[in-house]
């Protein structure tokens, strides 16, 4: 437990866990590890704001918390992953994501808004459907961003990046486009978008692969 300053000082689960991981950007560091593990400068990237130098403290704490641990992408790459201990958090994180989905705001200019980060709450309600999501991995390109989603045994998985084997669907659409599919105010005749592979499964995935049904993100 940490001592001192850093500590609540309370023999308290959630208060051991907050001294952890409740400073300012540990979180997002962990959201981002969430989807498979990343170079220091692709960390960086996913989280705009943070700083080499805060980055790197906050990797520490959560590598002496045996939260995240360095790996290797490939021989001489050096990485960030989530350690056993460290996916465990990802259900925590997936109830936080859908309890602050209801707090979503339309895109702006005044706010960093990624449509990977809308997918991992996507993902979340998704698995909490009763109707299961159609098994198979799908591809999704949004403008630059790449990630993609692999559903199997009513369980789903959310990595960046291109699958390692060919996807039974892709879907290639501009971000605003993206949102609009998530939040259920168009479907895919509706936006500018490009399909590719199997397109009667991808439509069922997005059926249930979305927003909260509360949630519209209208434009302002």
């Amino acid at each position: 437990m940490p001592s001192g300053s850093r500590s609540y000082r309370q023999n308290c689960g959630l208060a051991h866990a907050l001294d952890l991981i409740g400073e300012r950007w540990s979180l997002l560091v962990v959201r981002e590890l969430a989807r498979g593990p990343k170079r220091f400068r692709d960390l960086e990237s996913g989280l705009p704001g943070i700083g080499a130098n805060l980055l790197s403290a906050r990797l520490k704490r959560l590598e002496a918390a045996r939260i995240a641990e360095r790996v290797a992408l490939a021989p001489g790459v050096p990485a960030y992953g989530l350690t056993v201990r460290g996916e465990q958090l990802t259900v925590v994180l997936e109830d936080l994501a859908l309890w602050g989905a209801e707090l979503l705001e339309p895109p702006s200019a005044a706010v960093e808004t990624r449509a990977v980060w809308a997918a991992m709450s996507m993902r979340a309600w998704m698995d909490r459907e009763p109707n299961p999501a159609p098994a198979g991995t799908y591809a999704f390109v949004v403008d630059d961003q790449a990630f993609w989603l692999r559903v199997e045994d009513g369980r789903s998985q959310l990595r960046d990046g291109t699958p390692p084997y060919p996807p039974n669907a892709t879907l290639r659409v501009g971000r605003d486009g993206f949102l609009a599919l998530a939040a259920g105010r168009a479907d895919v005749t509706q936006v500018h978008a490009v399909l590719d592979g199997d397109e009667p499964r991808l439509r069922s995935l997005l059926e249930t692969f979305r927003l909260p049904p509360s949630l519209t993100l209208d434009a302002a």
